[in-house]
């Protein structure tokens, strides 16, 4: 599936077509950047479940909450409790495990959001998903991520397709949780089939592995590289994002 490249079939094993260009592949690895009007937009369904998260750590003690936002390479967790700043933690969901460090904590209300950068992203997909396996779809709604189903159709590097029983929104940022990774992007297209269902072209922004499928050299390795990096350019990931 190329999905720069629109294919007038719709055919779930063809290349799904893009009617709205809102990112170029060689921007693929940058950060989505925040806008507000996508908490408007139509087409999300609203008042869905939310993706809950178990969050745990040598240094810190376990807490539970929900996935609040993504980025490129960072999500962010709605938390019961205050987790400080450089501890290594793991973040697990369904079927997923993603390893990362804390890069920012602060107080909204009377919970915490915790911005959690991933030790270990690319930005496209290597690995082949066999067509029609059942996938988790977060959306983000506003300030929360609701929790959907989805089956995947078709991917490609930079690309995957997924039938959905709702429409989503055209620039939604998205993450599609498999058996053995997270996949985190952007809605290019979603257009509805004469059974009610609905096609979603994704453009793929990062790919975080399975936590448990690596060495746990590797992992503290990425661990490392990020606070090196954090402490020669700064952070470079946002560590605080206003949820208003």
């Amino acid at each position: 599936m190329n999905c720069e490249t629109p294919v007038a079939n719709s055919s779930p094993s063809a290349a799904l077509p893009v009617t709205t260009a809102v990112r170029t592949r060689k921007d693929a690895g940058r950060p989505i950047q925040s806008d507000t009007r996508r908490h408007t937009q139509p087409g999300v369904r609203r008042h869905a479940t939310p993706i809950p998260v178990h969050i745990s750590g040598t240094a810190v003690p376990d807490c539970f909450g929900e996935l609040a936002d993504i980025d490129a390479g960072t999500v962010y967790v709605r938390a019961e409790r205050q987790i400080p700043d450089s501890s290594p933690v793991v973040i697990s969901f369904q079927h997923t495990q993603l390893s990362g460090i804390v890069a920012g904590c602060q107080p909204a209300g009377e919970e915490w959001i915790v911005s959690i950068a991933l030790s270990a992203c690319k930005g496209r997909l290597d690995e082949r998903i066999a067509h029609g396996e059942a996938g988790i779809l977060g959306v983000v709604e506003g300030d929360r991520t609701s929790l959907h189903q989805c089956t995947i159709i078709d991917t490609s590097a930079f690309g995957m397709g997924l039938r959905l029983g709702f429409p989503v929104a055209t620039g939604a940022r998205i993450c599609v949780e498999t058996e053995s990774m997270m996949v985190f992007g952007e809605v290019r297209h979603c257009h509805s089939k004469p059974d009610g269902e609905f096609i979603a072209g994704i453009l793929i922004v990062d790919v975080v592995p399975d936590t448990r499928t690596e060495s746990k050299f590797s992992v503290i390795l990425n661990n490392l590289r990020w606070k090196l990096a954090s402490s020669i350019r700064g952070r470079d990931v946002p560590a605080f994002r206003s949820f208003h």
